[in-house]
């Protein structure tokens, strides 16, 4: 307790009069009723356009009819952010009976947060009263999945912390590399997938009068992020990854370098947005709308974005995904963006609930079938009918969903997120007909299909979800503070020219002097505690 009771002290002084919670005035959160559990979440930006508090919701409400469970949300207030909220809600000496939180983020980890009686361990709950969740981790749908969920969601302990969000889909991969298909029609080219295909492109957009031929926000191109584009050509990926089980840092490797090389090549020809060091999306859609690139890195949503906006003053425009690029045309790379088996944002039940039992049941509940088409699909009849399409039986998704202006909403996703919280939330994420009817344009619909061709090849090679010891996670934490950013610095000087690549080699020998190579070693020794709990 003594740590924490250090933390507690800082947020207190950093952020108790700054923050406050919606209902609540400036008051600590407290239930309100004998009857009524109480949630702690911050409002999804999605939904906060449309509704102020979770208790607005169309999955919320149904879901206390269900369950019978009445759940009182407490968010923190606009503007603020999540982090210094979530500090000054746990400062509390009266805190509310469900959190829901990157736990991972805790300090020590999710394990220190039971340590610290924050939250509990759910293991002695979980079959009894959470047979849904219980099930993909431990039973039949855990055992098909070799049971990555089990690793995703309990501490090295072996302690269930929370109730994560699981991936249960095949489609892991939301962005990648798009280009205008229209022009290299025009151009009598075909979709690039080798590095010198794509020089070709960007050599004849330059010609064309496309000031940067490929633009893109900064993750797509720092080694911070992965984020994946032309250095997939290299075979090499970003920041930490495995390669046979070992932790490597992509700079580190060969491969890293010669993509470095080939960026730098093509920012002297003029093809790079260099704008990449401060792009944000908005940028990057308004470069390829005003026509100042013809390719970019971007997601999937962009490109049904794009398409609409553009399409109505120039039917003919098209934008078509491309492959992750390769050395050898057609084949597949190993390393490509792909979603984890889990999200690390779960809804802990707090060490003071009032009703441990109630609370489970009703966290459960979103994880069995009809929970899950509550959740994603909302209620039948109302925002999603039920079809039956080549024999099987298929959620489709109705006008109020589908024509957002029906609910007093801007876009599909306003409407989704006003009536539930279909994906990246706790419950079952990336079903088949929510992606199938959240991406309604025909080239959104072909990106799926493109940037997912290698997402098998590339899962063992993610590095991800694991916990640091507190003494870990401080040291690996003190060393990147210095070291990430200046190389960062020194790879980001070289691709924009005023460097040369033979400043490579030095600058990586810095980020060894500077402490890579422990934090390599405290990754590895954390992947390796990870791993070890499958034979619990």
């Amino acid at each position: 307790m003594k740590r924490l009771s250090k933390i507690f002290a800082v947020a207190l002084v950093i952020t108790l009069l700054l923050a406050s919670f919606t209902g609540c005035s400036d008051k600590t959160p407290t239930t309100s009723s004998d009857s009524a559990l109480t949630m702690w979440a911050v409002l999804n930006a999605n939904s906060a356009s449309t509704i102020s508090s979770y208790s607005d919701m169309m999955l919320f409400q149904e879901l206390e009819k269900r369950t019978g469970v009445k759940v009182e949300f407490l968010h923190p207030i606009a503007g603020s952010t999540g982090n210094e909220a979530f500090m000054t809600m746990l400062s509390s000496s009266d805190r509310p009976d469900i959190m829901e939180y990157t736990w991972i983020n805790y300090t020590g980890g999710a394990q220190q947060a039971i340590d610290d009686e924050v939250i509990i361990a759910l293991n002695d709950y979980l079959k009894d009263y959470a047979p849904n969740y219980y099930d993909y981790m431990e039973g039949e749908k855990g055992k098909a999945n070799d049971y990555r969920y089990k690793l995703g969601c309990t501490t090295e302990e072996g302690n269930y912390y929370a109730f994560n969000g699981l991936n249960i889909g095949t489609t892991r991969c939301f962005c990648g590399i798009y280009v205008r298909g229209d022009k290299l029609d025009e151009w009598g080219m075909e979709i690039p997938e080798t590095i010198d295909e794509w020089t070709a492109v960007f050599a004849k957009a330059k010609a064309d009068g496309f000031d940067k031929p490929f633009t893109a926000i900064p993750n797509a191109v720092s080694f911070k992020v992965e984020n994946n584009i032309f250095n997939t050509a290299y075979d090499v990926g970003k920041n930490f990854y495995l390669e046979d089980g070992k932790v490597v840092f992509a700079p580190f490797q060969a491969g890293y370098k010669d993509y470095v090389a080939q960026m730098a090549e093509w920012t002297k020809q003029g093809y790079i947005d260099t704008g990449f060091v401060t792009n944000d999306k908005a940028t990057v859609k308004g470069n390829i709308v005003n026509g100042i690139s013809v390719a970019a890195f971007g997601w999937i949503s962009e490109v049904g974005e794009i398409t609409t906006a553009v399409q109505e003053k120039n039917p003919n425009f098209r934008l078509v995904a491309c492959p992750f690029p390769t050395a050898t045309k057609g084949e597949l790379p190993r390393f490509q963006d792909v979603s984890g088996e889990i999200h690390l944002k779960g809804m802990a039940i707090s060490a003071q609930c009032a009703d441990v039992e109630s609370a489970i049941k009703w966290c459960d509940y979103i994880y069995g079938e009809e929970g899950s088409a509550l959740r994603t699909f909302g209620i039948e009849g109302e925002t999603y009918t039920v079809e039956e399409i080549d024999g099987e039986k298929h959620y489709v998704y109705t006008d109020k969903i589908l024509k957002p202006e029906t609910s007093g909403a801007t876009s599909i996703t306003e409407a989704l997120y006003k009536h539930m919280l279909p994906s990246n939330s706790p419950g079952l994420n990336q079903h088949p007909d929510y992606l199938n009817g959240y991406y309604t344009i025909e080239a959104q619909k072909v990106a799926v299909d493109v940037w997912n061709k290698g997402v098998e090849k590339a899962r063992p090679h993610m590095f991800s979800g694991v916990n640091y010891t507190e003494d870990e996670l401080t040291e690996k934490t003190d060393i990147l503070e210095i070291a990430e950013d200046e190389l960062e610095v020194a790879i980001t000087d070289i691709i924009l020219g005023r460097k040369s690549i033979d400043a490579y080699d030095d600058a990586i020998e810095a980020a060894k002097a500077n402490g890579y190579d422990r934090v390599i070693e405290i990754n590895q020794a954390a992947y390796d505690r990870y791993m070890a709990k499958l034979d619990n």
